[in-house]
């Protein structure tokens, strides 16, 4: 009995010392790995801070058409997406893409996806319009034969997702319009790439997925409410509404030009608030020392950097007054000149009388 125990101590001993020196590696995995000949993507999942890179390569018979090297930095038990855009047009029917994951000239993984092209990846509704602005997007799908999808949208900054908005069972009949509006800030004069990853329903096999791509460039953008506009012989008064997710922080410019004169007068009022989608603001202006006249209204919203983003254009008159006549008129007689006329006659009566 005594010996077991001892040898059963022995036996936890060299465990532990093992474990001690050969830890179990970590695990790093490459999922969900998809591509079309559009774009690519996978999801690399690992249980430690990982630092490396992900290849993404195309292939014809063999063949390397094209390749993609992407840094990844991944936190462990955060599952990491990456996305390349595949440049080269197809020009055969069947492809193969290879996602390769290394640390360092380390090999760690590899995944495959046999990409088809042609006749065999067509899907049963055309995406007649596919636009992304500084407010969102807009995706027009029309249905050649009734069908289901689902529809994930995504906004790309380089190789990472920033944004997602998925939208399941969709019943596609005739004409069907998807619109997200972003619902954070995007930074001035950066360029973004939308994706339309749309999976198509089939009875017996898994989904035909799809994906679409388009890009735009951030900018601000207001618009000037027209009926909200009011120009008088006092002033403007004028309503503005954001247009963007780029912040807009600027300023009212109106312009009086006198059609006969020439003579402008320019006045100048920044926006109390910064305008962002559907946001709006009213400024308004105070003529000083404009003379009477008709004059040509030009107001314009104008950003920091002086570029007019909206103009909004009328005509004003201000009227000429007549002079007051300050002089004192020629006097007339008053009730009290009257009242003191019937008096006399009275009091001359009276007199005949006596």
């Amino acid at each position: 009995m005594h010996f077991n125990r001892k040898l059963t101590e022995q036996a936890i001993l060299i465990f532990i010392i093992f474990v001690m020196v050969h830890p179990a590696s970590a695990s790093i995995e490459l999922t969900d790995f998809f591509s079309d000949f559009t774009t690519s993507d996978v999801i690399i999942n690992s249980d430690k801070d990982f630092q490396g890179k992900a290849v993404f390569e195309l292939f014809y018979s063999g063949e390397l058409v094209e390749s993609h090297d992407v840094p990844v930095n991944v936190r462990a038990g955060e599952p990491l997406t990456k996305i390349i855009i595949w440049q080269e047009k197809p020009q055969h029917d069947y492809y193969t893409a290879i996602v390769s994951l290394y640390e360092g000239n380390r090999l760690i993984s590899n995944r495959t996806y046999p990409i088809a092209y042609g006749s065999v990846t067509i899907p049963s509704f055309q995406v007649v319009d596919f636009s992304p602005s500084n407010s969102g997007v807009q995706l027009l799908l029309r249905s050649f034969n009734p069908t289901v999808t689902d529809i994930k949208i995504e906004l790309l900054d380089n190789n990472d997702i920033i944004y997602s908005n998925r939208k399941d069972d969709i019943s596609l009949t005739t004409s069907t319009e998807i619109k997200i509006a972003w619902p954070f800030l995007l930074i001035d004069n950066k360029k973004y790439v939308v994706r339309a990853k749309i999976y198509t329903h089939r009875l017996y096999a898994p989904p035909l997925v799809n994906t679409y791509i388009s890009d735009f460039t951030a900018t601000d953008d207001v618009e000037i409410l027209p009926a909200d506009v009011q120009v008088d012989e006092y002033g403007t008064s004028v309503t503005i509404r954001g247009k963007s997710q780029a912040p807009f922080d600027g300023f009212i410019v109106v312009t009086a030009v006198n059609r006969v004169t020439k003579e402008m007068q320019v006045y100048r009022q920044q926006l109390e608030d910064i305008l962002t989608s559907g946001k709006e603001s009213t400024a308004g202006i105070v003529w000083k020392e404009i003379p009477p006249g008709t004059y040509d209204v030009i107001i314009e919203a104008v950003n920091q950097k002086n570029v007019t983003i909206d103009k909004y254009e009328t005509v004003l008159r201000i009227p000429e007054y007549p002079a007051v006549d300050l002089t004192t008129p020629s006097s007339t007689p008053g009730f009290e000149g009257i009242l003191f006329i019937i008096i006399l006659l009275i009091a001359h009566r009276k007199l005949k009388g006596v």
